[in-house]
C-alpha cells in the first residue's frame, strides 16, 4: 500500500511540473486591437486569445513560421501551442493593418 501511494505522489508531483514547465499566457482582444502588442513564452507552451461580444468580426491567424486560422466571429477564444523557437506574426485578418502582435518563443 506504501508503495502505491508512493507512486500515485510521484506521478502527481511530475503531472504539475509538467504543467509548472508549458504556460499558457492569455491575450484579451477588443474592437480592432489585441490587449498585448508581444508575449515572449516557452518552447511547448500556449497562448489563448479571446474575445466577447465586439462590435466587428475577428480571428486570430499566424503569418508565418507555423500555420493556424481560428474562426471568425464578435465572440470567440481561440489556443495555439507553440513547439519550436522563433518570433511569429500574429494578424486579425479583417484589420491586418492595426491587429498585429508578435509571440516569441524561446
Amino acid at each position: 500500500m506504501r508503495k502505491l501511494v508512493t507512486l500515485i505522489t510521484v506521478a502527481a508531483l511530475l503531472a504539475f511540473a509538467a504543467v509548472a514547465l508549458a504556460r499558457t499566457k492569455s491575450v484579451g482582444m477588443g474592437d480592432n486591437y489585441f490587449f498585448a502588442g508581444k508575449v515572449t513564452i516557452k518552447k511547448g507552451s500556449s497562448v489563448h486569445w479571446h474575445w466577447a461580444n465586439t462590435q466587428n468580426l475577428h480571428n486570430v491567424v499566424s503569418k508565418r513560421g507555423v500555420r493556424f486560422h481560428s474562426k471568425t466571429g464578435h465572440s470567440g477564444s481561440f489556443t495555439y501551442t507553440f513547439r519550436k523557437k522563433g518570433t511569429f506574426t500574429i494578424i486579425c485578418t479583417k484589420h491586418p493593418s492595426v491587429m498585429r502582435m508578435t509571440v516569441k518563443v524561446n
